[in-house]
Order: C-alpha cells, then structure tokens, then sequence
C-alpha cells in the first residue's frame, strides 16, 4: 500500500512508485496562480491563463499575463494525472479567470469528470458579463457536463463604483448572471468592502444589497479593499476615494448585512476583514445565514464596535499591508 503524504524528497522516495515519480519529473504540471479560500482543498486544473478583461483598477492579479487559452490536449493530460498532484481533494477548481469563454470547456469539465469519478464538486471563476451574455444551451451543456459552482466577482452593485474601479460590468449584468446563472449552478458573489471609499459607502452598501436581492446567490463572500501597490486604484487614493477606517469598515458592513432580504450564505472569508489590535485579529468578519441569522449578525458588528472604542490603535487590512505582516 503506498502513501499519499508528501513531507519532503525522501519521503517522496518512499511513498510512490518508480512510475509515478518519473511521472511527476516529465509531466510539468502548471498551476493557476489564484484561486478562492473557499477551494484551499481543491485540485487546481489550469484552463485558461490571465483574465479576459484585466482592467479592474483594484485588482494585481495576471497582470503579467496575456490571456490565452491552453491547448485541451495539454489540458487532458494534466487530467490524467490529478489525483497524483492532488491525492487529498475532493472537489475540482477550474482556473484561471473566466475559463469557460475556452472553446473546448464543456469536453473539458466532462473529461475531468469521466477520468476523476471521486470528485464532489467542479468550481469555476466567471466573469458576470461572460455568463449575462451566455446562451442558456451552452450553461446546460456545462451543467450536463459536471460543472456545479461559479465564482462571480460583484465587488458593487453601484454603477458609479463600478464604472469608477474600471469593472467592465453593470448592475444589470450582475442581476442577469445572478440569476442565469444560478438556473444552472450554485454561485458566489464577491463583494469588496470600502471600495467606494467614504464617500459612496453607504450608497455602495445599499445598491450592492439591492443587486445581491434581485440577483439572489447561494454565497456572497466579502473582501474589504486593500490597496495593492503599483494598481491604478493607488493613484485614486486621496482623490477619488478615501480609504475607511475600522470603524467605517464595520459601519458599511452593518448596512451590506441590514438590507440583504434575499436567501443567501453570508461570509467574510478571508483575512481583509480583519481588524487587529497589538498585532491580534480580534474581529473576522461575520458570517451565516440570511436573513434568518441577521440579527446575530449584526449584533456581532455592533459588539465590535462598542470595542473599538475602548482600544488604542486598531488597524485594517491596509494598515497590516503597509506594515508588511500580511501579503495580498
């Protein structure tokens, strides 16, 4: 019987096969570069590489990159060898950004289905014009095929912010994807907190919960802005947009959680929302179900406001980016 774990090159020696080390040696597997907290357990399979848009004025991510789709065959070998790289998942994670514009996605969801009968569940990002303008018949073939979630990045529901942060989407185009979307798969809505900065936030709060309740997603996941530098969004700091304090953060939370009616799965998954004290996270976010949980929810928000008042020197995720103690 041979083991899975891999602790380092002698116990790689001990645990696999000559076969399958040579396997490993000539097959250079290439992994997407990014993928949600929410996939930490899943086996990554590279589609597509970069972002079809990749104008978002906040976002780092594939910059580096011109967007092209991989060759299927390469695709379908790294298939065939999954569960060697990935001996622990369960679930699949199709990367990079926007990976079902690939011409040959649904032959490639069912391959990776037919060929890794152990997997649960086959996750993708999407971008919400990408599937607003998608035919219902190519959605359905994807759904045949295996496909079961998408990750959707709203970040606002406010035409101003998202004309403002270059997104390339409307608020229609999120209502449409939302709901087209979720005809088909379980999708996730990421919003970014503080992205309108002090000046839209409360408008920036209350359309994006508008949107959330017409769009209606299994999941809306929170990030709160950190500005990354050498973004475009860095030069709109002090201009365009002032950066929330911690309490503001917690302010536009309350009024994103208050206005959510719809059916939704509420979580702040990622370590942008926390707020330190003496280099320890004492609030993480909120998260539950809505709008069953939301008076916990809130007063949750409100305990951690009535703390901030007592403490000296609470910082966000921008203020632990500049100090160096977390990476984005």
């Amino acid at each position: 019987m041979r083991t899975y774990k891999l602790l380092n090159i002698k116990a790689l020696t001990i645990s696999f096969s000559t076969q399958t080390i040579i396997g490993f040696m000539e097959l250079n597997y290439d992994y997407p570069p990014y993928r949600p907290p929410s996939e930490a357990g899943s086996a990554l399979l590279r589609v597509v590489k970069g972002c079809t848009w990749n104008r978002c004025t906040f976002c780092s991510m594939y910059k580096d990159l011109k967007f092209q789709q991989r060759k299927k065959e390469e695709i379908f070998r790294e298939v065939d060898h999954l569960r060697e790289f990935f001996p622990a998942a369960r679930t699949a994670f199709l990367g990079d950004s926007n990976p079902l514009v690939h011409k040959d996605i649904v032959e490639i969801v069912r391959y990776l289905r037919e060929k890794n009968p152990w997997i649960e569940r086959v996750t993708a990002y999407a971008r919400a014009r990408t599937i607003a303008k998608m035919k219902r018949e190519k959605l359905e073939a994807l759904k045949d095929a295996g496909l079961n979630r998408l990750h959707i990045g709203m970040e606002s529901g406010d035409d101003e912010v998202l004309e403002m942060v270059n997104k390339g989407a409307t608020s229609e185009d999120l209502i449409e994807a939302g709901r087209k979307g979720g005809e088909f798969f379980e999708v996730s809505f990421y919003y970014i907190l503080g992205l309108g900065g002090r000046e839209r936030m409360e408008r920036h709060a209350k359309n994006s919960a508008e949107v959330i309740n017409k769009a209606k997603p299994d999941f809306v996941r929170v990030r709160t802005l950190t500005v990354v530098p050498g973004t475009p969004i860095e030069k709109m700091v002090g201009k365009e947009i002032t950066l929330l304090t911690p309490e503001e953060q917690l302010e536009e939370l309350k009024i994103l959680v208050k206005n959510i009616n719809t059916n939704t799965y509420f979580t702040c998954d990622h370590v942008s929302n926390y707020l330190f004290h003496r280099n320890r996270a004492f609030f993480m976010g909120v998260h539950g179900k809505l709008p069953d949980e939301k008076e916990r929810m809130l007063e949750e928000i409100e305990d951690a406001l009535e703390l901030i008042k007592t403490l000296d020197g609470v910082i966000n995720s921008n203020d632990m980016a500049r100090l160096g103690r977390i990476i984005l």
